[in-house]
């Protein structure tokens, strides 16, 4: 029945660290960067940030703002690169591997300097990330953010797939929901769960 898999990126293919990032960003001023920083929906800045809305040059200005001095765009990236903490070789294996018989996509509520520190974690394993999934969807370049529900049709409409022969991958549980809702087969994990198993539970 399943054809087609949606991933999502942070907490489902990339653990996070969202300790570490909420300690850079205190040390470079920033204390209560945690107030805008959640593991499954963002919020004011942040949020219009990974929907496009403003571009990286304005989210930093908007942090150095929120720091009262200046600091530099290389430890501003550097404190979001510490959200995304690595990539599981397991993961990718079982990634590319199911690529070779589903249509395997990327749906993620992201941000470009988010972006380009996740292109060199997928790098790493020695193939670039385009070469994990037949397509790749990201908030910004979309204008939209889960859990809309236009985000996902969006998706379905782009890549030419059905819901009911789709299975969506999320760790955030809204996100599911809104899935679900549009009749899209939905797998719910955590941070603790052997993705591999649980995917091959559902397929």
């Amino acid at each position: 029945m399943i054809k087609n898999i949606i991933f999502d990126l942070g907490g489902v293919i990339v653990k996070l660290d969202r300790f570490t990032c909420l300690e850079s960003f205190k040390k470079i001023g920033f204390e209560d960067f945690g107030s805008i920083l959640n593991d499954f929906i963002q919020e004011g800045f942040f949020l219009d940030f990974e929907k496009g809305l403003i571009t990286a040059e304005k989210f930093r200005d908007i942090i150095r703002e929120h720091i009262g001095k200046p600091v530099s765009d290389e430890k501003i990236d550097k404190a979001m690169a510490d959200f995304l903490e690595c990539i599981p070789q397991y993961k990718l294996d079982l990634i590319y591997n199911l690529k070779q018989t589903y249509k395997v996509y990327l749906l993620s509520n992201t941000n470009p300097i988010a972006m380009d520190h996740v292109r060199r974690l997928f790098c790493a394993s020695g193939r670039e990330m385009n070469e994990y999934f037949h397509k790749i969807y990201l908030s910004y370049e979309m204008k939209l953010a889960k859990p809309d529900p236009e985000i996902f049709m969006e998706v379905l409409k782009d890549a030419g797939i059905t819901a009911e022969e789709s299975l969506f991958i999320d760790d955030g549980l809204k996100n599911i929901q809104t899935a679900r809702s549009l009749g899209i087969e939905t797998l719910h994990i955590s941070s603790e769960s052997n993705l591999e198993k649980e995917v091959k539970t559902r397929l």
